[in-house]
């Protein structure tokens, strides 16, 4: 029950979980309906909950497995790609995200700037689905790319899931911290 009476449920099987909310005589009539019981359909729209937020730590395995954190495994639902990211480390998009982005990056590009891009990103990409203990595997180039040990840290970057070595994690915050200008919270 929430707030002012409200019930929410998920509608089994929507995509993008929708809801339902449903209100009782008293607690009072919506403005836009007649009075009494009524029901709103809330088409999900991005919100914190749709974030990749926090930072954690993991390990990878021997076969190059990584155990993706739970709160980040339902946004990965539909699949993800995997690929080098901006300094060292790899950057996981949800599919969705990932189409948007790309199509986005490529626009005010000049042919050669465009070439560049594509070559560097597209070639090192990479599909990846969790399997049924949420672990994904992270391919062996990439995994030299970052130049990731056993010991990482997965963080969230509001639109998508950052891989670091530990320690080049732990260096580059201090590195931030440092600095400190420019926090706008």
């Amino acid at each position: 029950m929430g707030k002012f009476g409200e019930q929410s449920s998920e509608v089994a099987g929507s995509p993008g979980g929708v809801g339902i909310t449903e209100r009782s005589k008293d607690v009072g009539e919506h403005p836009a309906r007649s009075p009494g019981v009524y029901r709103r359909a809330c088409v999900r729209e991005k919100s914190v909950s749709d974030m990749f937020l926090g930072e954690f730590e993991h390990t990878i395995d021997a076969k190059g497995r990584l155990a993706v954190p739970a709160k980040f495994r339902v946004q990965m639902d539909r699949g993800a790609i995997i690929s080098k990211g901006m300094g060292r480390c790899l950057s996981i998009y949800p599919t969705e995200r990932w189409e948007e982005k790309s199509a986005a990056l490529v626009v005010d590009k000049s042919a050669e700037e465009l070439r560049d891009f594509e070559r560097r990103i597209f070639p090192s990409a990479s599909e990846v689905e969790l399997d049924g203990q949420g672990r994904l595997v992270i391919p062996a180039k990439l995994r030299e790319y970052a130049r990731l040990g056993s010991e990482v840290t997965v963080t969230g970057v509001r639109d998508h899931i950052e891989i670091w070595d530990r320690a080049s994690w732990r260096e580059y915050q201090q590195k931030l911290d440092a600095d400190g200008s420019g926090v706008p919270f």
